[in-house]
């Protein structure tokens, strides 16, 4: 089962962005060298460019494309880790909150039962989290082209459509009774409506995708599962230290409100002894003053 360091997190996280910057990149660089191809049968191209202009013709774009979507990649990546471990959270307060489940959420001398219970309601959480599990550590191609469609369904679009309106327009090249404009009306015409159609196949299987959920392996639902377990015993260990800090508090307050009782105390005996003493002096006193007028 692979790591949740973050350390391994961050790494599939780079080889992922960088695998689909490269691919992206590579496709944006094969049609920009067979640009550049066919602007150097132009006389007047060649004359107006040198080889640098020439060069960043073909590596810019590339390098745009695989930066962008790299970084889209990377950002898509971040958000589902994100809401993966918000869904963990959820998932282990709900549990933990509700009144049914508190018997079994307890974190210190737990059963084999116990556990047990835990993982099962861990893996239908995961389960009801909008994917479909397939068994193995592998997806099929055909899965993996429906996770990229659900994903990037304009992609999808552009990689369907533009192919699509290439070849209509290629079969209005041959008609040689219809001039160039005419051409281009009836490729334009009949490209929209091949686009459009195109687009309603591919939103529509996206919004099938979104309703049932997306494709992850049986690996991946562990490893999800296993995250929830480890967001269970941070929260256990945070309500422990909760707990822990409350009783010192309730520890000081306790002592904090003996030593104001004693302190009181200790001035109400001193005041008393002080009256005490002052009444004995007075007595003292007066026994004085009535000696000396009997005498």
């Amino acid at each position: 089962m692979p790591s949740l360091t973050p350390q391994e997190r961050r790494r599939e996280t780079t080889e992922a962005a960088v695998h689909d910057g490269l691919i992206n990149g590579a496709m944006v660089l094969v049609p920009a060298m067979g640009g550049l191809m066919l602007a150097m049968k132009n006389q007047k191209f060649l004359q107006g460019t040198n080889w640098q202009s020439r060069t960043a013709l073909v590596i810019m774009p590339a390098l745009f494309t695989f930066a962008w979507t790299a970084e889209t990649k990377m950002h898509s990546m971040m958000q589902n880790m994100a809401n993966e471990q918000e869904h963990a959270n959820m998932v282990v307060e709900h549990y933990h909150n509700n009144s049914n489940n508190k018997t079994i959420t307890n974190k210190i001398g737990e059963t084999d039962e116990t556990e047990r219970k835990l993982m099962d309601l861990y893996r239908q959480s995961v389960q009801e989290s909008g994917v479909r599990i397939i068994q193995g550590d592998k997806l099929g191609v055909h899965h993996r082209i429906a996770n990229f469609w659900q994903e990037n369904p304009f992609k999808m679009l552009a990689i369907a459509a533009v192919p699509s309106v290439g070849l209509i327009f290629y079969g209005r090249s041959g008609a040689k009774h219809l001039q160039l404009s005419h051409k281009i009306l009836q490729t334009r015409v009949i490209g929209q409506f091949a686009v459009i159609s195109l687009m309603l196949g591919l939103m529509g299987f996206k919004e099938y995708m979104d309703r049932n959920g997306t494709f992850i392996t049986q690996v991946e639902a562990d490893r999800r599962v296993q995250r929830i377990e480890v967001a269970r015993a941070d929260f256990l260990a945070r309500l422990e230290q909760a707990k822990r800090l409350q009783k010192e508090q309730d520890d000081i307050l306790i002592h904090a409100t003996a030593h104001k009782k004693n302190m009181v105390k200790n001035t109400t005996t001193t005041t008393n002894n002080n009256n005490n003493n002052n009444n004995n002096n007075n007595n003292s006193d007066k026994q004085q003053h009535h000696l000396l007028a009997q005498h």
